[in-house]
């Protein structure tokens, strides 16, 4: 394994031991301001700022190797014409491009199509700082306009337990 592969691993523990008293997400608590991710494909900044308040928000947390994640990736693809118009979907990823291409491309081709779906690079781990995840993938569902926290899930690969959340209206 390359040194800095090992180095984020090395800071993802220790981050995680050292924030495992503290909870974050409590149902009703608005999205943290994060400033620190990058569009994977434009390579441009990409902040709270960034969103399109007016849809509902899914971010992921997750890593292109972990099977659950694998397993959440395809379930939303397969499911992508279930869920409203007004849903957005962040894949946000401390790997770098040639491994979430990877992930994309073998599990989950058709959410690179869909202009609902961005992947978003977070190299300094400001998801576990703000965001608190317990495990990969860490799913967090908030409001249209005012991104307040509906539901957070932890190391939950199965797509219709979120999916739920994330239903056209009838």
């Amino acid at each position: 394994m390359n040194r800095e592969i090992m180095r984020k691993i090395a800071y993802i523990f220790l981050v995680l031991v050292l924030m495992h008293g503290r909870t974050w997400a409590q149902e009703g608590m608005e999205m943290p301001a994060f400033s620190k991710f990058y569009d994977k494909d434009t390579g441009l900044p990409f902040t709270r700022d960034s969103l399109d308040r007016s849809h509902q928000q899914v971010l992921i947390f997750y890593d292109p190797g972990c099977g659950h994640c694998q397993e959440l990736g395809q379930g939303i693809a397969k499911m992508l014409d279930t869920f409203a118009a007004e849903v957005d979907f962040y894949f946000i990823s401390m790997q770098e491009k040639p491994l979430v291409d990877g992930f994309v491309n073998m599990f989950a081709p058709q959410l690179a199509k869909d202009k609902r779906v961005k992947f978003l690079y977070d190299p300094e781990g400001e998801f576990i700082l703000m965001f608190n995840p317990k495990n990969f993938p860490s799913t967090a569902v908030f409001r249209a306009d005012s991104l307040q926290l509906i539901k957070q899930f932890d190391g939950e690969g199965k797509v219709e337990n979120i999916a739920q959340y994330l239903q056209k209206a009838n």
